[in-house]
């Protein structure tokens, strides 16, 4: 063969090879195209199934901003509406806030009652909570602050408080009238925003926590007369739980607990529920521990906040509404880890394609209503376990990755344990029940991510029970167990 013809042969030859090993063939990636390797993190939980926290009492909701748009619907969606905020979730709360006299619009009392009535056919133990912050036009006057002109409550009025009580009073009557009873008073909401309109909305020239004191001071136990005298009570209605400061943040309340106790101990004693919101530094464990130092026994709640507000997932990068399943989840578990024992979102729905306000969206004449993703994860976490279940202990290293809260209901059998994955990777998550003897029997896995909804996803039960439950949370996921254990 001649030189020529072996080159011609050899080049033949390397052609081939290198048409062989080109990126046009998907099995053959270049080392540009190499796949990504997907590292799968492994976490180890220990829970303490018999190390009882506080209660959980259960979930609860506002009404107040977008009930036409409920209404707007024909009945079945109505009604389709409800059963997702009481017959599909433990909603033990539902808040109204309101700033006129039940005879100022009948109809509007009427509608805000028989939406009450109508949820309370599928959960008769919702309770009522009324929000007693948005004064109607009588009660306040004008000031000018900067330039701005405010609507104040009057307290340059020496009757204020006696005329605010009777407002209060008039509140409880329009819904008792129509056949609903308030169980709470909020008696005021947000005091610690950092706004001009919100610093001198309680009157006396922005000293906000010396006027808002006065309210508690003065008008609540002015009310609590008027609701003792059978004479004024013609209804029989009972003195309701009082609520607050339900300040914008928990560090808020710290401060309005303090000023209480030190200025004004009648006001601090008064109070049977402190309240906060989870707006600002709502993922602050350690403002949590210092309100349950502070609260000295009395129950905690969360009564009002939503999702992408103050959380501690900043740095996941999800689509908003997946975030905002995640940021929720970071919200709850933060707060009913460390002492709430009532949780509230801000609203039942908006009108939003999108919003994390509200858990369900409603646009104006729906066909139906539609659960938003982050409705999953708020059901999820307060609703699949029974009423009234205690929080338990666990141990884990620590990560800001990942989320944990289990319950238990005392002496039952079953341990209900969250898991939310913030990663961009999946995670590898081995439960153990720890140091009381106790095996596992089976679990099931429901699971909100970017493509189930709160998704029944695995159910397993074992022939012989397990020291250990291995499982995989997704990446970006809202995970809930329910574990079965042995007594």
């Amino acid at each position: 063969m001649k030189k020529t013809e072996t080159r011609l042969l050899l080049f033949c030859c390397l052609s081939l090879m290198l048409m062989a090993c080109s990126s046009d063939d998907p099995e053959i990636p270049t080392d540009s195209e190499e796949p990504d390797v997907v590292t799968i993190e492994k976490q180890k939980v220990n829970l303490n199934a018999d190390d009882y926290k506080h209660q959980f009492i259960g979930g609860g909701v506002s009404i107040g901003l977008f009930l036409g748009h409920h209404y707007s619907m024909n009945e079945t969606a109505q009604d389709e509406a409800l059963q997702l905020l009481t017959k599909e979730c433990n909603m033990k709360y539902f808040q109204d806030y309101i700033e006129i006299y039940p005879e100022d619009d009948p109809a509007y009392f009427d509608r805000r009652a028989n939406y009450v009535k109508a949820a309370k056919e599928y959960q008769p133990n919702l309770e009522f909570s009324l929000v007693g912050n948005k004064f109607p036009r009588d009660l306040m006057r004008e000031i000018v602050v900067d330039g701005e002109t405010l609507l104040v409550l009057d307290t340059e009025d020496p009757a204020i408080y006696d005329r605010l009580a009777f407002w209060f009073f008039k509140l409880f009557e329009g819904f008792k009238e129509r056949g609903v009873s308030v169980e709470i008073l909020n008696v005021v909401n947000e005091p610690d925003l950092d706004r001009t309109f919100r610093k001198y909305h309680y009157g006396l020239d922005g000293n906000t926590k010396e006027a808002v004191a006065r309210v508690f001071k003065y008008a609540v136990p002015k009310f609590k007369e008027m609701l003792n005298d059978p004479l004024i009570n013609t209804l029989g209605m009972e003195i309701p739980l009082i609520m607050g400061p339900s300040t914008i943040s928990p560090n808020g309340c710290i401060d309005y607990i303090q000023f209480f106790k030190n200025e004004h101990p009648d006001v601090w004693d008064g109070i049977d529920i402190v309240a906060m919101h989870q707006y600002e530094n709502g993922a602050n464990i350690q403002l949590f521990n210092s309100i349950l130092n502070e609260a000295e026994g009395k129950p905690i709640y969360q009564s009002e906040t939503h999702a992408l507000k103050g959380d501690a997932v900043g740095f996941v990068t999800a689509p908003d509404p997946l975030k905002a399943a995640l940021s929720l989840s970071n919200l709850f578990s933060t707060a009913v880890n460390n002492g709430v024992s009532s949780w509230f979102y801000f609203e039942n729905n908006y009108p939003n394609e999108f919003h994390p306000g509200g858990l369900l969206h409603i646009p104006w004449a729906a066909q139906q209503p539609k659960p938003y993703k982050h409705y999953y994860a708020f059901r999820q976490l307060t609703s699949t376990q029974p009423e009234s279940s205690n929080i338990i202990t666990y141990q884990t290293r620590s990560t800001r990755e990942s989320d944990i809260i289990a319950f238990r209901k005392s002496g039952q059998d079953t341990i209900y344990f969250n898991y939310s994955n913030y990663d961009v990777n999946p995670k590898e998550v081995s439960i153990v029940v720890n140091n009381t003897g106790k095996k596992i029997k089976g679990y099931s896995i429901t699971t909100t991510d970017e493509n189930d909804n709160g998704a029944l996803i695995e159910t397993q039960t074992f022939q012989a029970a397990k020291d250990t439950l291995t499982f995989e949370a997704n990446r970006y996921s809202v995970n809930t167990l329910k574990i079965t254990i042995t007594d």
